[in-house]
């Protein structure tokens, strides 16, 4: 590998790897929600380090899966931005260079990029799949003993709720035992022991708890004048023990191997959800070929703004990527069109999109769709001057208020204004993945419960609030430091301490602007997320075919109190 090729591979392969790590990151808490039922087992389970790695690495492949093309496409842009910036692409076009010999070293991060998601779709994530349901099982199965642990509420039991304040070492011996039958949530029946043992009853498949020195008392939280109490010196109690799950035997379809569907389909008996399947293993990974082939002439464009709009157009492709091959691979496995055109399809027009735009670079043709965009935004902007009032149209009183004690300085509204730039686009980009890998996970279940795309979209207006909550720190983050970066980077902050600012001072608007962004998370998180969850939740049952559910309990909230009080409420 030449000098060249060395430096254009170094610029673009580590802003790749630091693109990688923050959208995983986003995918991952995406992909996290829909097995919050098996972080929540394993929390009540108090499950080990070992447990929570196991999940991990589980989840992992399949989020790699969407997130390297993402990588790679962001990587091209952001360092071939910066060689144009500096004028460097305008050498290598001085020097003779044409595009396909800048293609050279861009290639290579493509063909790394798809053998890595190639080998991790079509054989990890098979397999990591079939090991997430298998965790599902043991986690499940292991409800099945009834584990108490000193001082915690235990709530594993149908319709019972039981405290133990003290366990013996072998764990059958209890001290202080609240035993709560919550059967009747209006009639709750609580049986209070001051000692008692556990022994499991196989024949009558149930836990037999034998208490001593309690009583039993009966309330009505409406009525309190209905109570009645009794007490006991040894009473058994016999609780039926939950359902084993049963172990599913056949593996789902994401979890067949990629040898067993290519098998099928050779054979010519697999199903063309099979055969979907097979071709989205293969389709998705050549992704990274041919961003490749449409982020190179995108980077090196040397149109006035284009380094800001040529991450703009890049979001745009990388949406219309995603959305198409969601939808061709949606409408192969519900319609008569070929599994193989929904598959490839969108990697055949990029393709063939990526030549043009290479060819009409390489004939130093104006990027068309850069110019277009940059005129968009600068008439939006236009719009948004508009509004500005001039200082003649103030009174004196008001001029003298808002102008001479003036706090945003015009460095400060310059920090802000790259802050906001930078901030909106990551903010675009995170909600986009998020939005994207929710999506390409619910796809099965939308296919085979045949859900309206009304109902989709209801859904992902509902998430929407958490997603921004998930996000919004994370993006305020990278917004800052690549705005700082790049005013680094440009000698500006050296001009700033020039002008005897300190760097505290230039800080100082970006601090406001954290706070302010904070108070608002803590308004969505308090006023909004409560009520979007909800619904979110159940227009996600609905896609997932699942029965409605309720999602306030206020019949089993408890609380130990101090001394050896404990407290159950309805609020």
């Amino acid at each position: 590998m030449k000098t060249l090729d060395r430096y254009i591979f170094r610029e673009i392969f580590f802003p790749s790897v630091i693109a990688l790590a923050a959208l995983t990151f986003v995918a991952f808490l995406a992909f996290s929600r829909e097995i919050g039922w098996l972080l929540e087992l394993i929390v009540r389970q108090s499950a080990t380090i070992s447990d929570t790695w196991t999940i991990s690495l589980a989840i992992l492949p399949n989020v790699l899966t969407f997130t390297i093309p993402m990588a790679v496409l962001v990587g091209i842009l952001t360092g071939f931005g910066r060689i144009s910036s500096d004028s460097e692409a305008i050498a290598f076009r001085a020097s003779g260079l044409s595009m396909i010999r800048l293609l050279f070293p861009v290639m290579l991060l493509g063909v790394i990029g798809c053998g890595a998601s190639l080998a991790i779709n079509a054989s990890v994530a098979p397999g990591t799949a079939s090991r997430l349901r298998e965790l599902r099982y043991e986690i499940a199965a292991r409800q099945v003993s009834l584990e108490v642990k000193p001082r915690v509420f235990n709530e594993s039991l149908t319709n019972l709720v039981l405290y133990v304040e003290n366990t013996a070492p072998e764990g059958f011996r209890w001290d202080g035992i609240m035993l709560a039958d919550m059967t009747q949530p209006d009639q709750p029946r609580v049986t209070f022991a001051r000692s008692g043992n556990l022994f499991k009853d196989d024949e009558n498949h149930a836990f037999v708890l034998t208490l001593t020195n309690g009583s039993t008392h009966v309330v009505s939280p409406l009525s309190p004048e209905r109570y009645s109490f009794d007490t006991f010196e040894t009473t058994r109690i016999s609780v039926p023990i939950p359902e084993t799950p049963a172990k599913p035997d056949m593996p789902t379809l994401q979890e067949s191997p990629t040898g067993t569907i290519w098998n099928k389909m050779q054979a010519r008996t697999a199903t063309r959800e099979e055969r979907v399947e097979f071709h989205r293993r293969f389709a998705l990974p050549f992704a990274c070929l041919v961003f490749t082939l449409v982020g190179l002439p995108l980077g090196v464009s040397t149109t006035r703004g284009s380094r800001s709009m040529g991450l703009v157009l890049s979001l745009i492709l990388m949406l219309l990527y995603y959305l198409a091959f969601i939808g061709g691979t949606r409408i192969a496995g519900t319609a008569q069109f070929s599994p193989f055109l929904g598959a490839w399809l969108p990697n055949l027009v990029f393709a063939i999109l990526g030549l043009i735009l290479q060819a009409r670079s390489d004939r130093g043709h104006e990027n068309r769709l850069l110019n277009r965009l940059a005129e968009t935004m600068r008439w939006f902007s236009g719009i948004f001057s508009g509004f500005r009032t001039s200082r003649t149209r103030f009174s004196r009183w008001r001029y003298s208020l808002t102008h001479h004690p003036k706090f945003f300085r015009l460095l400060d509204v310059y920090v802000l204004r790259g802050f906001w730039f930078f901030f909106v686009l990551v903010l675009i980009v995170f909600v986009a993945v998020f939005i994207l890998v929710t999506l390409f996970e619910l796809l099965p279940d939308i296919v085979k419960n045949r859900i309206d795309t009304a109902i989709v979209v209801s859904y992902f207006f509902y998430l929407l609030p958490q997603i921004l909550y998930y996000v919004i720190p994370l993006t305020v983050l990278l917004a800052i430091l690549i705005n700082l970066g790049t005013l680094t980077k440009t000698n500006e902050t050296l001009a700033v301490k020039a002008g005897a600012v300190s760097l505290y001072r230039l800080g100082l608007p970006l601090i406001l602007m954290g706070l302010a962004l904070s108070g608002t998370i803590y308004f969505v998180q308090d006023f909004m997320l409560p009520y979007s969850n909800q619904r979110q939740d159940e227009y996600r049952n609905v896609i997932k075919g699942r029965a409605p559910q309720t999602y306030r309990d206020p019949q089993r909230k408890w609380m130990a109190g101090s001394g050896d009080r404990i407290y159950h409420y309805n609020y």
